[in-house]
């Protein structure tokens, strides 16, 4: 099985963010088990923007990326990573130089 991370965020911290997130992780986990990928983390933040690049589990993502044989990112919505279309790339380009796929299940 490939090793993959789930990252799910909503931009409020909510009640409804919570329902938003749980269904996120939901709909990201039933992808993971239905394309045999191994999630060995779920990152979920809630009451951060896309917008903020210094977000704690962002920075979680990118090094546990860094330190297991990640083969896949899987996030329901692009948007949830970066809503800063340059920050979008260069995540999108670091995830390919360490060639980790970015899965989204809402395709951009």
């Amino acid at each position: 099985m490939r090793k993959a991370i789930i990252y799910c965020r909503s931009a409020t911290a909510d009640q409804q963010s919570n329902a938003q997130l749980s269904r996120q992780k939901e709909d990201c986990l039933a992808f993971a088990k239905a394309h045999a990928y191994e999630v060995i983390e779920v990152i979920s933040e809630a009451g951060f923007s896309g917008l903020d690049q210094a977000r704690q589990g962002l920075q979680k993502l990118m090094t546990l990326c860094d330190e297991n044989e990640i083969k896949a990112v899987i996030t329901r919505d692009i948007e949830r990573l970066s809503r800063d279309r340059h920050h979008l790339n260069i995540l999108m380009q670091t995830f390919a130089d360490k060639h980790i796929e970015l899965v989204t299940l809402n395709r951009f």
